[in-house]
């Protein structure tokens, strides 16, 4: 099937969590040159998030056009039903087509290199690299560890493998310009280092393989997803000049320019990005929020899962260049949603009628013509998509959580299955009745959030959302009586439950409730702009203009991109009769957030009173194509048609429609609604001192120490070939006995055996293995990739052999040559790149586990100097576990060391 017209390229780029408030600070000081170029041939804007501001349900927004509740990611993990416990959202949980599922379909090819929830990769026509690159290891024994679903087609995989840099190939090169004084950390105490290292070697990891395919395969469509500049500014935005009060001067010191360095690091990987795509291709750069980076900046993280989305602001980046693109325009009023339906427009293709986002026409230098069709859905052909039950490599879904985890996004899932996938569960509940009350679907959220309730009455965000569900949905009594239930005595005594108290004050006629609620929640003067906005909008709903304004102002004071701030203001004008003000302020608020009904019929009001009848026409149009039951746009768009040059038949319809909506409103009666005293049954609250209490057991901070067993493993590793078998028979012949089962045979290549313990392989998923009690007192030969697995309930005493990176390749490629194995024909300069970086890898954990001691053993000075080498292993061990030291030496055989650099 072929729908789509051959003359376009479209890269999409998504940079996470990018922000205009960082960005145009560099831009001035010419420190994003390529950007600056970019924009200054197309067109730029903010860009809307949606609630909640979590990453994959975010960025699976931008992939669709639709909101979380149609596209089915909703966080970052759900229930696993047929393992138990929990997964990661993968791209068999999304339950409508992707971009790329459409393109496919149309004959077009696409790239998609690291999106969120893409794992495992979709058979689609192009090539897939997931999210779950960052798993790709060096095995020392197999080469390239590829974790299955990574890369589609499935036979690349090992080729784009070699494109996976590690954080210990990193030089002072990478690492000086974010952190000019890096050589003065002291790693062992903090690991911001470590940290820092890994968020740079995954980006550049992306952007090799991305731009790989960007230069080799054939595409219509790349989507390529980065997640450096979020995860730095989660990391270090702390740090970021002005400093911070509770900051320590050491470390503003050292971390005060890693987000600079991060933004300057994406101008430089997007200029390659332009320069392969080439000037025929029309490039779209996004971020799905921005991040906090002044005084908004928060001290603390909430305490639940992800919670660092506290950092997280309202508006990302928008910027569009191509063929047929405005050039150094500003548009406004885009949100997530509306990407997908710009791409698809940008094709040629219908957008589905179903999507929730509109075409950015504004972009376009000729209105291109806009095809719909009722949904993709429907559309047959193959698309590329997975089933439902397809899972995920568990072991790759382990370790997806464990980075999870690491970043604050999710709880650690722990051993307790149940109690994991009921978490995942509720907080994918949560995260759907968030959605649906941003949609202004409150009767749809209420079940969901009623339910939750029920589960844990000890959380008072759950509480007090539901709260606010109630009162959107009309249940005034209701709402009124959880709010006390939540406060426990009296009336609410927090600034977001007074607020809320107010409104419910002002539904009921109280105005007087109403204005000693907005003066309590005032009171503590609250470093919120949100709170200040609602105080605004009770002081207008108490015509109190001047007190409206004043609390709209600070809002700005603390947010000059707060577009509900600048709607309150256009209402305040407008009321005031300033019809510029008024003009002024709702344009810069649906330029910031397009979906403000009332901005447009504001803006639409100051434009009739100065006479310009057209564009009124067409803001009161806005206006009611998101409020469709907006009794006064009908009325004012009623008489402008009516006047000369306007439309008799559309003048008529808007007059029908006031008739329907006022008599349909006076026959229901808004004051006399049944539901606004309907009461019903509420579980049993706990007081808010056993709520706390309850939270601080369930959630706990710190973590507490793994319990320790007090037992000791002695381990012997190292990279393959590089003297382990050797080893083991020193140990033995110094009187330490060792665990073998004699399964692998002596050979050529080692003539007095392996040494090996064959069960060891299944330490990560056996822990129990080193309860037995055969293995007490034993040494135990543990390969190098097994280590992180080891149960951290134990103490370990790890010898690791080393050996020249060379005379391990040759001596494994002689093995392999010998065995005829696929290790033979494996590149040797990939093969050493792999084991010095796995090596490296191996030394940096043992530098962080609690509980592990490290000795180092170089084979080739082990055979030439035994004596200096036994010395260390006695001291290590202790005399009294090598009690035949003098016979040691006498299992060494120069003879053996055969393969030499």
């Amino acid at each position: 099937m072929s729908l789509a017209s051959p003359r376009r390229k479209v890269l999409l780029i998504g940079w996470d969590a990018a922000d205009w408030e960082h960005i145009t600070p560099l831009l001035e000081e010419g420190l994003m040159p390529t950007l600056d170029g970019f924009i200054n041939r197309g067109v730029i804007g903010n860009l809307a998030t949606l609630q909640p501001i979590l990453s994959p349900m975010l960025w699976n927004s931008v992939a669709t056009g639709k909101f979380a509740d149609k596209h089915g990611i909703h966080g970052f993990i759900e229930p696993d039903p047929i393992n138990g416990g929990v997964r990661p959202y993968s791209s068999a949980s999304r339950k409508c087509k992707a971009l790329w599922n459409i393109l496919s379909q149309s004959g077009l090819r696409s790239n998609v290199v690291g999106w969120w929830a893409s794992h495992p990769a979709e058979p689609i026509n192009g090539t897939v690299v997931t999210n779950a690159f960052g798993g790709v290891k060096f095995d020392p024994e197999k080469g390239w560890s590829i974790p299955r679903g990574t890369v589609h087609p499935a036979a690349r995989g090992t080729d784009l493998a070699r494109y996976r840099i590690f954080p210990n190939e990193l030089t002072e090169a990478h690492i000086l310009p974010f952190i000019p004084e890096a050589a003065t950390i002291d790693q062992e105490k903090d690991k911001r280092l470590n940290s820092f290292a890994k968020v740079l070697s995954d980006n550049a990891s992306i952007h090799a393989v991305a731009t790989a395919l960007m230069e080799k395969e054939p595409w219509d469509f790349t989507a390529i997803y980065y997640d450096g500049i979020d995860h730095f500014s989660h990391a270090f935005m702390a740090y970021h000049p002005p400093k911070l009060p509770w900051i320590k001067d050491e470390d503003f010191a050292l971390y005060q320019g890693v987000v600079r360095g991060a933004y300057r690091f994406h101008d430089m990987m997007l200029e390659r990005l332009l320069d392969l795509a080439g000037p025929e291709t029309t490039v779209i750069l996004c971020s799905d929020h921005g991040f906090e980076s002044g005084s908004q900046r928060p001290q603390g993280t909430p305490r639940e899962p992800a919670g660092p989305a506290i950092w997280h602001r309202q508006y990302g980046i928008f910027a569009m260049a191509g063929p047929g693109i405005r050039r150094d325009e500003r548009i406004y009023g885009a949100s997530l949603i509306d990407l997908a339906p710009t791409v698809l427009t940008l094709f040629d293709l219908p957008i589905g009628e179903d999507m929730d986002g509109r075409p950015l026409l504004e972009a376009f230098e000729a209105m291109p013509a806009v095809q719909t069709i009722p949904s993709w859905e429907d559309v047959p052909g193959d698309a590329g998509m997975l089933a439902a039950d397809q899972q995920m490599d568990r072991a790759q879904a382990a370790e997806l959580m464990q980075q999870f985890a690491a970043l604050g996004y999710i709880e650690d899932p722990g051993a307790d299955k149940e109690k994991a996938a009921e978490s995942a569960e509720i907080e994918a509940k949560y995260n759907v009745a968030r959605t649906y009350l941003w949609k202004g679907r409150a009767d749809e959220a209420l079940p969901l959030l009623e339910e939750i309730v029920r589960r844990r009455p000890w959380e008072d965000r759950f509480l007090s959302l539901l709260a606010s569900a109630y009162f959107q949905a009309g249940y005034l009594a209701q709402a009124e009586r959880l709010l006390l239930a939540i406060a426990g005595r009296g009336e609410p005594d927090n600034a977001p439950a007074n607020l809320l108290w107010a409104r419910i004050k002002l539904a009921r006629g109280d105005l007087g409730g109403a204005l000693q609620a907005v003066l309590a929640a005032d009171a503590p003067n609250p470093r919120s702009p949100g709170v200040y906005v609602q105080i605004g909008e009770i002081y207008v709903r108490l015509r109190q203009w001047q007190d409206a304004r004043t609390a709209y102002e600070k809002a700005l004071a603390l947010d000059e991109d707060n577009a509900r701030a600048y709607l309150g203001l256009s209402n305040v004008y407008r009321r005031l009769g300033d019809n510029q003000q008024t003009v002024d302020c709702a344009l810069r608020a649906v330029g910031l957030l397009h979906r403000l009904p009332l901005a447009h019929f504001n803006l639409g009001v100051a434009l009739a009173r100065f006479g310009e009848n057209e564009r009124a026409i067409l803001a009161f149009e806005t206006a009611l194509r998101f409020q469709p039951e907006m009794v006064n746009a009908h009325r004012y768009l009623a008489a402008l048609q009516k006047i000369d040059g306007g439309d008799p038949v559309k003048a008529g319809f808007h007059r029908g429609e006031v008739l329907r909506l006022t008599s349909r409103r006076a026959r229901r009666g808004v004051s006399n609604d049944p539901k606004r005293e309907q009461l019903f049954d509420l579980p049993k609250i706990p007081p808010r001192a056993e709520r706390l209490a309850t939270l601080l057991k369930e959630r706990p901070d710190p973590k507490p120490e793994v319990e320790k067993s007090g037992k000791t493993f002695v381990l012997v590793s190292g990279l393959p070939r590089s003297g382990t078998s050797l080893m083991m028979q020193l140990l033995e012949a110094g009187g330490l006995p060792v665990m073998t089962d004699a399964q692998r045979v002596a050979d050529i290549d080692n003539p007095r055996g392996y040494y090996e313990w064959e069960a060891i392989k299944q330490i990560a998923k056996k822990p129990e293995l080193l309860d037995d009690p055969a293995v007490a007192g034993r040494a135990i030969k543990c390969i190098s990739m097994l280590l992180p697995h080891l149960p951290p309930q134990h103490r370990y005493k790890v010898i690791f052999m080393t050996r020249p990176i060379a005379e391990v390749v040759t001596s494994q490629q002689a093995m392999a040559a010998r065995l005829r194995t696929k290790g033979a024909e494996l590149d040797r300069a990939q093969l050493e790149r792999g084991l010095r970086a796995h090596r490296e890898e191996i030394r940096q954990w043992a530098k962080g586990a609690a509980g592990v001691e490290w000795l180092e053993i170089e084979y080739p000075a082990l055979v030439r100097e035994p004596a200096a080498a036994i010395a260390r292993l006695v001291d290590f061990l202790g005399a009294e576990k090598l009690p035949n030291e003098s016979a040691m030496a006498t299992a060494i055989d120069p003879a053996l060391h055969r393969r030499r650099a």
